[in-house]
């Protein structure tokens, strides 16, 4: 019995995050009541998992950036992180072109950086280290704005032409890079290259 309610408590609050992400994207501004009506549940089963809608949005943050995440453990995986932000696409068009859940970006290059300076730690010359830190930025700005155009305009071009266009708009040759910040990246169009 203990195993179904587990379900349902899992199936509940998958339900609740999925109506808050929905309405994240198209109205900041919503109540509880909009997102109980939406989501069909009861206001008690709402509070029984959440004390009130800001705790409810950290939690939902807290999702999405454990999925985005996942995918810059050891390098940043572009593919991945493409394919992520594509299976969010309305989300994250409204977080990067219309300003809404400015917390979780924040939030969200946040634990970037810190997944960065990780990686870098082991070096030992300061100077290269900034280095790496500064090109690092300069890669990860332009990831974020190639995706919010590509976003903007409906996502028109495939993905491994978007991370050809990144490699390329950074003129970057992909081979002999251990000692830049590119090192950090994984460019590769597929697992299988």
């Amino acid at each position: 019995m203990a195993e179904k309610e587990d379900a349902r408590v899992i199936r509940t609050r998958k339900i609740i995050e999925e109506t808050t992400i929905i309405l994240l994207t198209t109205q900041t501004d919503f109540s509880i009541t909009d997102l109980l009506k939406r989501a069909n549940v009861t206001r008690g089963t709402f509070y029984k998992y959440y004390r009130n809608k800001d705790h409810l949005i950290s939690e939902v943050n807290n999702v999405l950036l454990l999925e985005f995440t996942q995918h810059i453990h050891g390098k940043f995986n572009l593919v991945k992180m493409i394919q992520a932000v594509s299976e969010r696409a309305a989300f994250y068009n409204a977080v990067l072109n219309l300003n809404k859940d400015k917390d979780y970006f924040a939030a969200l290059m946040s634990r970037m950086r810190t997944q960065m300076q990780a990686q870098l730690s082991t070096l030992d010359d300061e100077k290269v280290r900034r280095r790496q830190t500064f090109q690092w930025e300069i890669v990860t700005g332009g990831f974020w704005a190639l995706i919010a155009k590509w976003l903007l305009e409906d996502m028109n071009l495939p993905q491994p032409d978007l991370l050809s266009d990144l490699i390329e708009i950074l003129r970057i040759n992909t081979s002999g890079w251990t000692q830049t910040g590119l090192s950090l990246f994984d460019f590769k169009l597929s697992d299988s290259k």
